[in-house]
């Protein structure tokens, strides 16, 4: 006879534990929280600095889950390990998309209407792309990849991750190259715009702004989604900043595109919205809801925005008149 999964106790210790493992490998995914009958993970906002906080947090999350279970007798929660896929960032090279993966440890290449894997990390800490989250195209057209879990900036040549940095990044949230290769990252961690320029391994303290998200525009100017309460900005070439969006207006923005119109679209996850921000006028609500569940990573094809979401695991190209079509799905085979 199959054993009952909903009848099985459930042992605490194995929250706890869970608890714990997550917030020593990955201080920025270890927030729990409960949907309908399901557990899963959110993301935890990256402005809680002390690891005593993260933590006590962390087994406060796993007792709310004690009690939810004995409650509604449900299954276990899904554990952060446990989550197969998880697309991030999306990145695209002439009719090439790639695809910052989570989960999956790696990047996922999408090419002739294909889906493959340009690289598989190990799900063992510390090791090359084993935390990706960000991917970007530099300027002769290599990939690069930002790896939370080796604090590490990656440019793929002859299909091989290298890293940049020697480990000088913290957590690299988003990536954005200029046109001269000059690389500039948002890091969680150190709550600063990094700077690395062109040809180098030396990482420079560019700006302190509290990004999430960047962009260079057609014109060379950065962008950053800031976790400040002035949330859109631009960035000059010595670091000062300029509020574009000067109050809180955005739920839980992610990422920035700009179109060469000089219109700005935002993710944001909370809204499950992409927002417009046009020059000279108040950011509006571009595209909200349905297909839509978490948009995170934002670029642009064809001056459009293509957006992918996590939670459905899906690539979106968006028209226009702000209409979704799904370009490809991230599925194991």
């Amino acid at each position: 006879m199959s054993k009952n999964r909903r009848n099985t106790p459930v042992s605490p210790h194995k929250f706890l534990l869970a608890g714990w493992a997550v917030t020593i490998l990955d201080s920025y995914d270890s927030l729990y929280h409960s949907s309908h009958a399901a557990l899963a993970l959110v993301p935890m906002q990256s402005t809680i600095e002390s690891f005593s906080v993260r933590l006590a947090m962390s087994w406060a999350a796993s007792a709310l889950l004690i009690s939810a279970a004995a409650a509604q007798d449900a299954k276990p929660p899904i554990q952060p390990l446990e989550l197969k896929i998880y697309p991030l960032d999306v990145a695209v090279n002439k009719d090439t998309a790639y695809v910052a993966d989570r989960r999956m440890h790696g990047v996922w290449k999408w090419a002739g209407g294909e889906l493959s894997e340009l690289f598989r990390g190990s799900p063992k800490f510390r090791t090359p792309l084993n935390a990706t989250r960000t991917v970007a195209i530099d300027h002769k057209g290599n990939v690069l990849v930002g790896d939370s879990a080796t604090r590490e900036i990656y440019r793929f040549v002859d299909g091989k991750p290298e890293p940049i940095t020697g480990g000088k990044i913290g957590t690299p949230a988003d990536i954005a190259v200029a046109k001269d290769g000059t690389i500039y990252v948002a890091d969680l961690e150190l709550h600063k715009v990094m700077k690395i320029a062109p040809d180098s391994a030396k990482v420079e303290h560019f700006a302190d702004v509290n990004p999430r998200g960047l962009c260079v525009d057609s014109k060379g100017t950065l962008w950053v989604v800031s976790q400040n309460d002035e949330q859109l900005l631009t960035l000059d070439s010595d670091g000062k900043a300029t509020a574009v969006v000067k109050k809180r207006t955005f739920n839980f923005p992610h990422q920035v595109a700009v179109n060469s119109g000089g219109e700005a679209f935002v993710t944001d996850g909370y809204e499950k919205a992409i927002w417009r921000v046009v020059p000279g006028k108040e950011p509006e609500v571009w595209f909200k809801g349905e297909p839509l569940d978490n948009p995170v990573g934002i670029t642009l094809v064809d001056d459009l925005p293509v957006v992918v979401d996590p939670r459905v695991r899906k690539v979106f190209k968006f028209s226009a008149d702000a209409k979704p079509t799904v370009w490809f799905e991230i599925a194991e085979k």
